[in-house]
């Protein structure tokens, strides 16, 4: 496969005749079928990106990754050499290709080889002394306080960050947070108050370079010191503001708190549809918004120092690309996640069942360096202990000077927008929210007076989506066809399809059952009509059956399971209700690759805002207007669109 791709020889073919690009494209993708025969029936289909990533995740769960690494490897360069990507550009373009395609972090080193052989001189590049010490660190972690002796953590961190695995970088920020830390200590004296200790530790600070910038150091957390001085007394009203459960954790933080001079926003995750993931923090505390695990490439947030050093996570809801990555965060965070009642309820349920159903995927979830591969039993067991449940409309102080106060966001059952007031300073960071009507719920009422509003905006700019047209749809629909399959996303859309089909009769006249993870999580959020859980002995459908069931791309569980069962079948149909991830049996089905000769719809819903109410709220918002959770890649006016792990700061 690496002569095939190799004899291609397309230096310069952009250059030459730019439509030859995606015939490399093209090749890229025959080459995974010579070594996956069974996909040959892809050759007459029009590639793009998520092929690329279908055919590698598809090749690793039927190859040993050391037999596709290599050509995906090789892969890669010859799609950047053949879109003229040039020596200079092409590490964050790997770099890039790596996060999509949910690979390994693979050695910068291995890309050296082939890239020489398609004629890409990429020695000067990837053997700089940045990349030098990243790929020390990775070959010989066992040295590793040798390898960063005699250097300043900011020049580290800029050396290292695009390349080094997470888990070594936090055993790298760790070696020089313990060094600072010991010599802020010594340089305190005995009788030292709270005010004198900050001084001296951001001098320290300062002096060594404890920062991922020039201008600002980490977080001050005098509390972290072996003998900190006494602290400051916390005032009756900020001390009620404090969850019980978590006054334990949070007192430290809030008594060595000081007033804050500026706020930093940093984007670990978000920016894009997956992965949410928004921190938070001042000179001396931090909260992280959301930690969730794109389950399209097994990625979780970026990593960034603060991350080691916050105070409090706040959940907005249950999906996992919002909370899948807090088992991988509890190998050694200790503190509190907290959520309203129904979002932690369900979230430890579906962390349950991702773990079941396989997640993470290999071979990462065999990679120790890798912090996806921490998503497991024990840290999950973790999670389900350190919940703590908020009240909607209630504030409360989660951080030293950080007040937070949960808004329904009515994007799903128990879903949150969060208002967090510094000193005064006020962001609003939305989540997932709905501002329609739907038949769950009233759309949201969120603020529109904060300084800042953090905004999901996966509709931006896009068509707005018709409930009434698709209650009509599925009335008649059911009302010509039987059995009815009604693949859904348990969370959300199975309560709504369940409700809908209550309001129109349907389960008076027919036999609606709900299973699998729909049934539990139905249960759970309290949601209750004439439908019926399905029967375990209840192995084929009847006519009058309309079933509605989890897994809403249709790539698995009783939905799967029955479609299989009646897809040559006339009479029977396939409603399809929720986003179609590309490669999927849903998407496929709806793009003409599965055969059928029964009926399918696609009704489409969403729980997120229309364009129409989403332009609306946005344009009274009166501060700064930030969205995240979109596939946008640009926007005009006065909103930003973040890059990860952009940092945005804020006077305060």
């Amino acid at each position: 496969c690496v002569e095939v791709l190799g004899n291609l020889n397309p230096v310069n073919l952009a250059e030459e005749d730019p439509a030859q690009c995606f015939l490399c494209l093209d090749a890229v993708i025959q080459t995974f079928c010579v070594l996956v025969p069974s996909l040959s029936n892809l050759q007459n289909w029009d590639f793009d990106d998520e092929d690329l990533r279908y055919v590698y995740r598809y090749s690793l769960g039927r190859l040993p990754h050391q037999s596709v690494d290599p050509t995906v490897r090789q892969a890669l360069l010859l799609i950047e050499i053949s879109s003229g990507t040039g020596a200079e550009q092409i590490v964050p373009s790997l770099r890039d290709w790596i996060a999509f395609l949910g690979s390994p972090y693979w050695k910068p080193q291995d890309f050296i080889k082939p890239a020489s052989e398609l004629g890409l001189p990429v020695e000067p590049v990837f053997e700089s002394d940045e990349m030098r010490l990243t790929d020390s660190i990775r070959r010989y972690p066992e040295y590793l306080e040798e390898a960063v002796r005699n250097k300043s953590y900011l020049d580290v961190y800029k050396a290292t960050r695009d390349w080094l695995p997470d888990v070594l970088s936090s055993r790298v920020f760790d070696i020089f947070r313990r060094r600072v830390n010991d010599e802020a200590q010594e340089n305190i004296d005995s009788d030292a108050d709270v005010s004198e200790a900050h001084r001296v530790i951001e001098k320290t600070y300062q002096k060594r370079r404890f920062m991922t910038n020039k201008g600002r150091v980490l977080p001050i957390r005098i509390q972290d010191l072996d003998s900190p001085p006494p602290p400051e007394a916390i005032e009756p009203v900020v001390f009620e503001m404090i969850p019980q459960k978590l006054r334990v954790e949070l007192m430290p933080s809030v008594a060595y708190s000081g007033k804050t001079k500026q706020v930093e926003i940093v984007f670990l995750g978000g920016p894009g549809i997956g992965r949410s993931g928004i921190l938070i923090r001042t000179d001396t505390s931090a909260i992280l918004l959301d930690y969730g695990l794109s389950v399209a490439n097994q990625r979780i947030p970026e990593w960034v120092p603060e991350l080691e050093m916050i105070d409090c996570v706040l959940v907005t809801h249950s999906h996992l690309d919002h909370v899948g990555g807090l088992p991988a965060l509890y190998e050694n965070y200790t503190g509190k996640w907290c959520a309203t009642g129904v979002t932690g309820a369900v979230s430890m349920t579906l962390l349950e069942d991702a773990l079941k159903v396989g997640t993470p995927l290999p071979p990462r979830r065999h990679d120790k360096y890798d912090m996806v591969s921490r998503f497991n039993r024990r840290n999950i067991d973790r999670v389900k202990k350190s919940y703590v449940q908020l009240e909607a409309g209630k504030a409360s102080e989660l951080a030293g000077g950080m007040v937070v106060t949960p808004v329904e966001a009515r994007h799903i059952p128990g879903s949150s927008a969060y208002l967090v007031d510094i000193e005064g300073t006020r962001i609003l960071y939305t989540g997932d929210f709905n501002l329609d009507d739907s038949v769950l719920f009233h759309g949201a009422n969120l603020p529109t007076d904060c300084d800042v509003v953090i905004f999901d905006g996966t509709y931006w700019g896009r068509e707005d989506f018709d409930r009434k047209a698709v209650s009509d749809q599925v009335s008649q629909t059911i009302a010509k066809h039987g059995p009815v399959i009604i693949p859904t996303f348990a969370v959300g859309r199975s309560q709504e399809i369940l409700v809908m089909l209550d309001e129109l009769g349907v389960t008076s006249s027919r036999n609606v059952m709900v299973a699998g993870m729909a049934e539990r999580v139905t249960k759970l959020t309290g949601y209750s009509g004439d439908w019926t859980g399905m029967k375990k002995n209840k192995v084929v459908l009847d006519v009058d059956d309309v079933l509605v069931a989890g897994g809403g791309m249709l790539d698995g569980g009783f939905a799967k399971m029955h479609y299989d069962e009646h897809r040559q079948n006339p009479d029977a149909a396939v409603i399809l209700c929720g986003y179609l991830a590309p490669r999927t049996t849903g998407w496929n089905l709806m793009h003409g690759h599965e055969t059928h000769t029964c009926a399918v719809e696609y009704a489409r819903l969403s729980a997120h805002s229309s364009a129409s109410n989403l332009a609306e709220f946005v344009g009274s918002c009166s501060g700064k207007k930030i969205m995240v959770h979109t596939p946008t890649k640009k926007v005009s006016g006065d909103v930003l669109l973040p890059e990860y792990r952009e940092r945005i700061v804020l006077d305060v």
